[in-house]
């Protein structure tokens, strides 16, 4: 009996082990990586295809853009350093992209921003969320880290 106590003891060890290295190798979360040449480049085409129609082509986003609209919702915010958009987490600006700012919405809002996730692949997505994060000065690429951090 106590030579089976000692072997289920191993075999337990063993197993903890090797889900301890499993986890360690798994694949990364993907991220917006603005230091990612090739995916900063991507992010452009994409962003000038899908956003810039709304966002701006500079990211400027649409006058008044914190004004309610008579109709209600807001025109559309910018994404270079004056927006709000540094202020979230990766996964939430991949989340809004995806499935629309209705993902989670707000009592009585009205959303403008359609979802993507039909139109643009993950990584398509990430490389537009990278492209806009190249464009943000290094305090607030630092400071949106920062809240990447918290989030996770």
């Amino acid at each position: 009996m106590r030579g089976f106590a000692i072997g289920f003891g191993v075999f337990i060890v063993i197993g903890l082990v090797v889900l301890a290295v499993l986890r360690n190798t798994a694949t990364p979360q993907p991220r917006a990586d603005p230091t990612n040449a090739q995916l900063v480049a991507q992010g452009r085409i994409v962003y000038n295809q899908y956003c810039a129609a709304c966002h701006g082509a500079n990211l400027e986003g649409q006058p008044n853009w914190q004004d309610e609209l008579p109709e209600g919702g807001r025109p559309a915010p910018p994404h270079d350093a004056t927006g709000h958009t540094w202020h979230h987490a990766d996964a939430l600006l991949f989340e809004i992209v995806q499935k629309g700012p209705q993902a989670n919405p707000l009592p009585g809002y009205l959303y403008r921003m359609p979802a993507f996730g039909d139109a643009l692949t993950d990584d398509e997505i990430w490389a537009v969320l990278a492209y806009i994060k190249g464009t943000w000065p290094a305090d607030i690429q630092a400071a949106q880290e920062e809240v990447n951090r918290q989030a996770r």
